[in-house]
């Protein structure tokens, strides 16, 4: 499949998979993978699992021109994944529920996140006032209800979708990560002067991938263009 350098593809797949597609896709996986499957405490659990890395060999594989199960991840130091003996395609992938999402780029660092909205655990004031910066808590104060809650949402995933592209994970404190400001931009607090710090090396969207979701990608660069997909 060709993928531009200029380009950002994005792929939406359900995880609610039949039973034989499952199998399918099992096939492909690797030792370790299916080790990991096996650790699933329940069925449903393990039948995502299965379906996201399957399906993630599946669509990487139309990048490569190569079988789904030749593929081989390696893991950084804080555990984003990478194509071993592959160095110009980079991907991001994450599920919530049922609802898979993948980002692929020709040598540019992406990250993706997607949250559930129903039962969505971490939408909480406990977390709000862990993980906000203090002009995103000053954002928020100005809606209640639901619409207090979606910009939360909104906020979250696209902060995690940048921690993941920037690959240092969770090591990057978020409440020192500010997203609140318009048009994709991000801002870094600078300790040293207390001053939010513009970081144009990252570009920043809301996507909207399936009713009952709340998604975001970041993407190293500026002027890329974007492009959906949905895996059927």
């Amino acid at each position: 499949m060709s993928l531009p350098t200029q380009m950002v593809h994005v792929w939406q797949a359900d995880l609610g998979l039949e039973a034989a597609y499952l199998r399918l896709l099992e096939q492909n996986l690797s030792a370790d993978e299916r080790k990991r499957a096996s650790r699933f405490r329940f069925a449903r659990d393990r039948a995502r699992f299965v379906g996201a890395r399957g399906l993630l060999r599946e669509i990487l594989a139309r990048y490569l021109n190569a079988p789904p199960g030749s593929l081989r991840f390696g893991y950084g130091a804080q555990g984003k994944p990478f194509l071993e003996g592959q160095s110009t395609l980079r991907f991001n992938v994450s599920h919530s529920f049922d609802s898979m999402l993948l980002a692929v780029a020709h040598m540019r660092e992406v990250g993706v996140d997607v949250e559930g909205v129903r039962n969505s655990g971490v939408a909480t004031e406990e977390t709000y006032n862990m993980v906000l910066s203090e002009p995103e808590k000053q954002a928020l104060a100005r809606f209640g209800g639901e619409d207090r809650r979606m910009t939360f949402l909104r906020f979250w995933t696209l902060k995690e979708a940048y921690i993941k592209a920037d690959g240092r994970g969770v090591s990057l404190p978020l409440e020192r990560i500010d997203v609140s400001a318009p048009e994709g931009r991000l801002a870094v607090l600078d300790q040293a002067t207390g001053e939010w710090r513009k970081c144009p090396r990252w570009e920043l969207r809301t996507l909207a991938p399936v009713p009952g979701y709340v998604a975001a990608l970041a993407a190293e660069g500026q002027g890329w263009r974007l492009a959906l997909w949905r895996w059927s």
